[in-house]
């Protein structure tokens, strides 16, 4: 979570650019007088500064001149905005000390974008050279998959500040943007071939969440299973291992060849069941079929997530049915329905039950291993 000051005299703009950044993770001071916010910087350095130009007593360009100047400060990361658009504007801004320029409006993309870029330049995160791919998979439906998959990206994303993709493979409905309360405007089935789909394309049809959460939406409608390949999975996820730094795949509940490559190029298996007999006995039967196929799933973990108020079994009996130990036990979250219907995955709240306790402590533990290249 980086630490940025928003200058602008504007109240509105000012409370509207703090909330985009508070969605994307960060922690955000608003400051209306540049004077203060001068003396503000000097006290307590930021690691990103947000500012507007037109503004009384001293305009941003001299604001950042000033940044510059001072020994202690003069590194600071600096993003201008402005109303004015001409080349001339946006050379104006670089030649006071700032390090990039957006014109007014801005767009929540656009903004979290160019402040993530920026924030990487600085060196205070690393990346992984190659994106990792987290899978979250199990044949039985109904179990909160999906639900895990979009917490899980969420807080991946806010813990590590780098871009991480949700990836939504179900065939039977993209339920992942009803969970965020997206409008799918593409999905996996509308991406061209192969010889026309590179990453500038795969971005485009990419939906982002205010967050900075990047999604490829599965179709609104039903489809065959067959209707995306594990050529196709392959393909996209090279891809986009290569851009982002996670992808977190909401496998299908169909054993296909989407499904296997999904497992197969995982380098963390969720394999998502409830305490109830039908879904262990469903959990057992797939990690035989798996077997049979030969597929070894990478550091694959069982999550156990109870999502009705009462379990039909504990975890001991759970264990002793699947033969290996549960890695998370995710208790009933009765705020969980709520969240849904709001379109707020728990992830991104301050709620401190169940659920986003536990998803967020597995999202630090990826974000602090990968960042220590121990995964």
């Amino acid at each position: 979570m980086a630490r940025i000051f928003v200058i602008d005299d504007d109240e509105q703009l000012l409370r509207m650019v703090g909330l985009m950044l508070e969605r994307g993770g960060h922690n955000i001071t608003l400051i209306n007088n540049p004077l203060d916010g001068l003396e503000q910087i000097k006290a307590d350095k930021p690691d990103l500064l947000v500012l507007d130009v037109m503004m009384p007593n001293m305009s941003g360009h001299d604001l950042a001149r000033e940044i510059r100047n001072n020994a202690n400060v003069e590194d600071l990361p600096i993003l201008i905005l402005t109303a004015r658009s001409q080349e001339v504007d946006r050379t104006t801004a670089l030649k006071s000390g700032a390090d990039d320029y957006l014109s007014k409006p801005v767009t929540s993309q656009e903004l979290m974008e160019r402040v993530d870029d920026l924030l990487a330049k600085k060196g205070g995160q690393s990346s992984p050279e190659t994106g990792i791919v987290i899978t979250a998979f199990g044949l039985r439906g109904g179990v909160g998959q999906t639900t895990l998959a979009v917490n899980l990206a969420a807080a991946l994303r806010r813990a590590s500040q780098q871009e991480v993709c949700l990836v939504d493979l179900s065939p039977s409905g993209g339920q992942a943007v009803m969970h965020m309360r997206l409008q799918a405007r593409s999905s996996w089935l509308d991406l061209p071939t192969e010889n026309e789909l590179d990453w500038a394309v795969l971005k485009n049809r990419l939906i982002i969440h205010p967050s900075g959460l990047r999604v490829l939406a599965a179709p609104a409608k039903p489809q065959d299973p067959s209707a995306i390949s594990g050529d196709r999975v392959q393909y996209i996820l090279n891809l986009l291992k290569h851009h982002v730094a996670f992808t977190v795949i909401d496998a299908p509940h169909v054993f296909s060849p989407a499904f296997l490559q999904a497992v197969s190029m995982a380098d963390m298996g969720l394999h998502i069941i409830t305490p109830e007999v039908v879904s262990v006995q469903t959990a057992v039967q797939l990690n035989r079929l798996l077997n049979k196929s030969g597929i070894q799933v990478k550091r694959k973990s069982h999550i156990l997530n109870q999502h009705t108020p009462e379990a039909q079994l504990p975890q001991t009996a759970v264990e002793r049915g699947l033969n290996n130990k549960v890695a998370f036990q995710i208790g009933y979250d009765i705020n969980q329905a709520r969240a849904i219907a709001q379109g707020v995955p728990l992830t991104l709240t301050s709620a401190k039950s169940g659920l986003p306790n536990v998803v967020r402590r597995m999202s630090e533990a990826i974000w602090q291993r990968v960042s220590t290249k121990s995964l």
